[in-house]
């Protein structure tokens, strides 16, 4: 039977009423598979509770793993919610390695959190690539219609600027290519992102394209991937909704986020890619101010959980 791992994230936000609520969900389905459950056991309590969720019908929960802390749900960033986000990332990537689990679907947490709590990381991805050993993971966002790739994620606009070379760019498209064929896309329709405006309008408003993206396009497509670009963004994302490709290679992290969460905020799943483990979650954050109310939505949650699922079949 499937195992996979859930991390609560942050415990005094929305991550525990939205794990609650995606679990309820799967335990009424009876499906084939099982989860170990990482985080603070009170804050998921209190999340069930208010949630009218029985936690003793939860015959889907293999194992609840509690990382206790004294906390006081002052819905805001803590130490306390910074010590619990990490240390239940810790544990998923342990039981990962020693083969427990076989995904690790993660609660949002609060990078500020993590950084009161003397973790320095950049959220989720950077923690987990440390965990495992891994200097560059790659942050994907899918939903119904297309995925997108993001070259940079979480760092200043002018740092991702001077990031962007020629191999990265083509290590990113390699990297998504190979994802969709995973899932069984056929022949997957790739497309990138101009950086500048308009793409650049053959280098009237820059030199990024020039110099690193098409050079980068051009040796992908000499490797048999079926990619184009770079082509505007204000024109690219219409595209793909409209069913023109299965991928966008965005450069930075608005560049992809902003128009992902315009048009699927419900229902995108984070995907981190390039790396050794099956890791997924939910595209928002930990909603402090919602936290406690019963008024966060689960479909991110269970969006995320069945993405998880398809990774491991494939």
């Amino acid at each position: 039977m499937r195992t996979l791992g859930i991390t609560l994230g942050d415990p005094c936000g929305i991550g525990p009423e939205i794990s609650a609520k995606a679990l309820d969900y799967f335990c009424k389905k009876k499906l084939p598979f099982k989860f170990i459950v990482i985080g603070n056991k009170q804050s998921f309590l209190k999340a069930c509770n208010f949630s009218g969720i029985n936690s003793n019908n939860l015959l889907c929960i293999k194992e609840f793993i509690d990382i206790q802390s004294n906390l006081r749900y002052d819905n805001g960033p803590s130490i306390e919610g910074g010590e619990v986000s990490y240390q239940a990332i810790c544990k998923a990537a342990q039981l990962f390695k020693e083969k427990e689990i076989e995904a690790i679907v993660t609660a949002p947490i609060s990078k500020k959190s993590l950084h009161l709590a003397g973790y320095n990381f950049d959220g989720h991805t950077g923690l987990l690539g440390m965990l495992f050993k891994v200097q560059e993971p790659y942050l994907m966002l899918a939903n119904k219609k297309f995925s997108t790739l993001h070259i940079t994620c979480h760092m200043s606009l002018s740092n991702a600027i001077k990031t962007i070379s020629k191999e990265k760019v083509l290590e990113t498209i390699k990297i998504g290519h190979k994802h969709m064929l995973k899932l069984g896309k056929i022949n997957p329709r790739l497309a990138i992102c101009g950086l500048n405006p308009h793409a650049s309008e053959d280098g009237i408003f820059g030199t990024e394209e020039k110099n690193y993206l098409s050079p980068a396009i051009l040796k992908a497509q000499k490797l048999g991937i079926n990619i184009i670009g770079p082509i505007s963004p204000d024109i690219i994302f219409r595209d793909a909704n409209n069913g023109k490709y299965d991928l966008i290679v965005a450069n930075y992290h608005d560049q992809g986020h902003i128009p992902v969460k315009l048009l699927y905020f419900d229902q995108s799943v984070n995907v981190t890619l390039g790396v050794p483990f099956v890791r997924t979650s939910v595209d928002h954050g930990t909603a402090f101010d919602i936290a406690f109310k019963n008024l966060a939505r689960a479909r991110n949650m269970v969006a995320a959980i069945i993405y998880a699922l398809k990774m491991i079949k494939n």
